[in-house]
């Protein structure tokens, strides 16, 4: 008469199977957080980047300057640089850029730019 349990066979059968399929899982788990990572640091670098953009829309037309990239001081993980140049009289094209290093380690920049004129 035979025994009521799993022979070895069995359960290495299961293991194999479990581990078949929870390794992807795990393995789409830890891409869809550093997908998930990225995606909140480029919104952060998209929002500094709109902050600035917004400062420099409220202030005088003719304090509008150029400024060198520099340490976000709140956001010591992201740089910022505005770059301005005037194409017309009265019309000043702006562009900020935020710069930060993401998990890769390669710089990574997000870039908004506008036109804002003196009339």
């Amino acid at each position: 008469m035979r025994s009521r349990g799993f022979t070895f066979l069995e359960v290495m059968l299961v293991l194999i199977i479990l581990v078949a399929v929870f390794f992807p899982l795990l393995q789409m788990l830890s891409s869809g957080l550093l997908v998930s990572t990225e995606v909140k640091d480029t919104n952060t670098a998209i929002i500094l980047a709109q902050q600035k953009l917004e400062e420099i829309r409220n202030s005088a037309f003719n304090s509008i300057s150029q400024e060198a990239k520099t340490i976000i001081s709140s956001y010591p993980a992201y740089s910022r640089e505005v770059r301005v140049s005037t194409p017309y009289s009265n019309l000043t094209d702006v562009q900020v850029i935020v710069y930060w290093y993401p998990a890769e380690g390669t710089e990574t920049s997000v870039s908004i730019e506008t036109l804002i004129s003196n009339f």
